[in-house]
């Protein structure tokens, strides 16, 4: 049973990083610096719980802040920027971020050692605070704030600029205001995320946050969908359940768990949860069609 729930829990913060990244997708804009905001909060966390005695709600919160913060203020510059462009310009953040804690050394003597983020050799010793019962809150905080957002008048207008730009700004859509707001809100996910992962696993190192982790992420939101919220979530909590289902395989483990992403990119090129929709919507439709000619004079 503890072996379910680990990974359930392993899950849920890959959800949650799925939603950092699905949060800028939503209004057109492939990014990558999920991963730096990722770390962000798993070092600060790590060391206002550990270091500071702050408690973790706050602690995440702060964490979540000073993302957002600096969402905002790599989201404007980016507004000049798309496509591949734009996906080279955050991993290069994502990458400076890396580099900075990879040199980072802040250490404080608590009950007889130094415990604190070590260059290199990493951030051990980090408060556990993090189990099943806050990541699912976390989860579920978030999964309703993005289904509130469908719902709205806001949702409509991030759908709108993701689809075209121009007539969502001439049907009066603050294109600046939406992109650089859900730039910061899905910095701010990623932060608490990271926050939650740090006093989850206990330890933390700059080498877990490279460009890999930015591809995983990709493959949660393309695998899943990323026409709704609920898709992300699908795709993360399946890749993340697939590698422990395939260890029969053994050494092969990854080499299957690439080909089975593989196929399901081939059959379901739009994501699980998008493609499923539209074969049901194209479903009901020809029933509908189908029911109308059988009534007919």
């Amino acid at each position: 049973m503890s072996y379910i729930v680990s990974i359930l829990e392993l899950g849920g913060l890959n959800v949650l990083l799925a939603l950092s990244v699905y949060a800028t997708l939503k209004v057109g804009q492939f990014s990558l610096a999920q991963v730096g905001f990722w770390s962000i909060g798993a070092y600060g966390a790590g060391m206002l719980t550990t270091l500071y005695g702050v408690p973790l709600g706050p602690a995440l919160l702060v964490c979540g802040a000073v993302c957002a913060v600096i969402g905002i203020l790599l989201g404007y510059p980016c507004l000049r920027i798309k496509g591949i462009y734009l996906a080279l310009a955050t991993i290069a953040f994502s990458e400076v971020v890396r580099v900075f804690f990879h040199n980072f050394k802040h250490q404080v003597e608590r009950a007889g050692k130094l415990v604190g983020p070590d260059a290199s050799l990493g951030f051990r010793g980090i408060e556990v605070q993090t189990a099943w019962p806050q990541i699912l809150v976390a989860v579920v905080v978030v999964v309703c704030v993005f289904a509130w957002i469908e719902r709205s008048r806001l949702g409509l207008s991030a759908n709108a600029v993701r689809e075209d730009e121009t007539a969502a700004a001439c049907a009066g859509v603050n294109i600046v205001a939406l992109k650089v707001g859900m730039f910061a809100f899905g910095a701010f996910v990623a932060g608490v995320g990271g926050g939650l992962y740090s006093t989850y696993i206990s330890f933390v190192n700059s080498d877990n946050f490279g460009f890999h982790l930015a591809l995983i992420s990709i493959f949660f939101v393309s695998v899943g969908g990323t026409e709704r919220f609920y898709g992300p979530v699908i795709g993360a909590m399946l890749l993340t359940a697939l590698p422990e289902v395939l260890r029969f395989a053994g050494d092969f483990r990854m080499v299957v768990y690439g080909v089975i992403v593989l196929v399901l990119m081939l059959l379901f090129p739009r994501g699980l949860a998008d493609e499923a929709r539209a074969r049901a919507v194209a479903w009901w439709q020809a029933r509908q069609l189908r029911t109308v000619e059988r009534s007919g004079p």
